[in-house]
């Protein structure tokens, strides 16, 4: 399906370690492990555990950068179909898809967008993983668009207290 609007999302920042901490951590790793391979003897019998150290190393590095940069293609996005709002957080996580035909109603605050259900469920998508304010002013143009195509109701500012999302 076509895409109307698609965005890549910023890494996320709520690791324990933050990337460039993860990416310090895995060189040292690999200097180490690259390290004790050269300088020890190969007939020692903890030599084949140096190799399985720097193999786990090197996988971890290319996890974390499958994980944080755009190497691998965009894995982190926000889209809006003409039928659906798809929401894809990361390499190894699922698709969050809404259908605009289910929605009841769609409230646009400044940094998340809530979302009720014709079924009843509420979801809050948090806007601050979108990195730029024309990406964000895009969005927002294009959910307005689609209220009023799929005739659904489209609120925007702050949250009233009445309102329980």
């Amino acid at each position: 399906m076509k895409s109307l609007v698609r965005v890549g999302l910023r890494p996320s920042r709520n690791a324990r370690l933050s990337f460039g901490v993860q990416l310090a951590l895995v060189f040292f790793w690999i200097i180490y492990a690259l390290f004790l391979l050269f300088t020890e003897s190969p007939t020692n019998d903890s030599h084949f555990f140096h190799y399985v150290f720097l193999t786990f190393a090197v996988g971890y590095l290319l996890y974390i950068l499958a994980q944080n940069t755009p190497i691998f293609g965009t894995q982190s996005y926000f889209e809006i179909t003409p039928d659906y709002i798809v929401l894809k957080r990361g390499h190894f996580r699922p698709k969050t898809i809404y259908s605009f035909e289910e929605v009841a109603e769609l409230h646009i605050a400044s940094l998340s967008l809530r979302l009720l259900l014709k079924s009843g469920e509420r979801h809050i998508i948090d806007l601050k993983i979108i990195s730029r304010r024309k990406n964000l002013k895009k969005i927002k143009e294009q959910l307005r668009i689609m209220a009023l195509k799929f005739d659904f109701d489209l609120t925007e500012g702050q949250i009233s207290t009445n309102n329980s999302y």
